[in-house]
């Protein structure tokens, strides 16, 4: 349940670090801003309250987590001939050029705290840089940590530049005060900060980790196992995606549809949480990873009608209307990245002309612009929103469409 009463700001970094912005509220008060945001967003398509589902815990809720290497910066600039501190963490809120360091996240897994103190002092006793553009030196990226909720197994993903590093010595530190089933090291040729790397290489265990979802259905409990690539997408809170999982089942069993599309479908989340509902599922995903993951979760599960893709949506909807569309019992659930649909993918899922379509929308605001080109041909007939993301202003909204004709 969510908290109550008055909230004590918890975290030493509230206020300078943007990865929280409403920690200094109580979590019943922030459930409630997000839903009276939400109405007010889609109050020209939908006046009935828009319900806000609390995530089962509000803190150290994120299986994912990716702090930024970087050069410290100063109140003021120090001469041109200073070597600048590496600091591991994130931006400073609104100044995605100031790097905080970071030793600790409340949201989080509890594990990062020793994971990043052994990450510095391995650092340190190597006299290792972060990546700097402007003096064209430095080696260190990003630290990646995913662990998973069910099972508590943990990776680690070191991403780097080229350039000899002492890696034996990163894993022992490293498991000297972490149990990691997977140590990676990865390595980076572009210049753009993103997690991504060019170049895997295993270190340490295996190659993935694996969590375990409880799907609520009813009084009954569905549970999947799924495999986790370094890169994969999956839904950074583990507990709250077994809610957000479980609404769309429901959705599913409620509207009866034989086959199912699963655009953006990661390594299977939601086209697993439904195959026994349908007679198959079509999951799409321009990830090859997320899509090797998803052929693995489906032997694991036993799961033998759902069927993977990997194909850029917009060329995937172009193939099906080339076909005549979609089929008539058709539904779909589309869970795009932050900057929803794009154009093409938009037009051509409303010309495909599937009778029913879930959007489960992580930036609602881009999701109510999309919305005046759904109304001409579809109408809303629920909207429901999950918490995946305490603490901060984001949240994760589910609402269901159906064709006027």
């Amino acid at each position: 349940m969510p908290e109550s009463s008055t909230k004590k700001v918890l975290c030493r970094y509230f206020g300078d670090c943007g990865g929280c912005q409403t920690q200094d509220l109580a979590y019943e008060d922030q459930l409630e801003r997000k839903s009276d945001t939400l109405q007010a967003l889609f109050s020209d398509y939908w006046e009935k309250p828009i319900p806000v589902d609390p995530s089962p815990i509000q803190f150290h809720y994120r299986n994912k987590v990716d702090m930024n290497f970087a050069r410290k910066q100063y109140d003021e600039k120090p001469p041109d001939d200073f070597v600048r501190e590496t600091v591991l963490g994130f931006n400073k809120r609104g100044k995605w050029y100031f790097p905080l360091d970071i030793h600790e996240c409340l949201i989080g897994a509890e594990s990062l705290t020793k994971i990043t103190a052994a990450t510095r002092n391995w650092v340190q006793q190597h006299d290792y840089r972060a990546v700097d553009r402007k003096a064209k030196d430095g080696i260190l990226r990003i630290l990646l940590h995913r662990e998973s909720k069910r099972t508590g197994q943990g990776m680690i993903v070191l991403i780097t530049s080229d350039g000899e590093l002492d890696t034996d010595s990163f894993v022992e530190s490293i498991l000297k005060v972490y149990p990691a089933v997977s140590i990676y090291r990865g390595i980076y040729r572009g210049s753009a900060r993103e997690t991504f790397a060019d170049e895997l290489h295993l270190l340490h265990g295996s190659e993935h980790i694996t969590e375990e979802l409880h799907i609520p259905d009813g009084d009954d409990i569905r549970k999947l196992q799924f495999r986790i690539s370094p890169f994969s997408f999956f839904q950074t809170n583990s507990l709250g995606a077994e809610l957000l999982y479980g609404k769309i089942r429901a959705w599913v069993k409620e509207i009866n549809p034989s086959i199912l599309y699963d655009l953006y479908g990661g390594a299977g989340g939601i086209a697993f949480s439904c195959s026994d509902l349908v007679d198959l599922v079509r999951s799409v995903e321009v990830v090859e990873s997320a899509t090797l993951d998803g052929e693995f979760n489906a032997k694991t599960n036993n799961i033998d009608n759902v069927f993977f893709t990997t194909e850029k949506i917009r060329a995937y909807l172009q193939n099906i209307l080339d076909q005549g569309g979609m089929e008539p019992t058709s539904a779909v659930v589309v869970d795009p990245p932050r900057e929803g649909l794009t154009p093409k993918p938009l037009r051509r899922l409303i010309q495909a002309a599937p009778p029913h379509i879930l959007y489960v929308s992580c930036k609602p605001s881009v999701f109510a612009e999309e919305l005046a080109d759904f109304s001409k041909q579809y109408i809303i007939t629920d909207m429901h929103a999950i918490d995946l993301f305490p603490h901060t202003d984001h949240v994760e909204l589910v609402t269901a469409l159906k064709r006027k004709y």
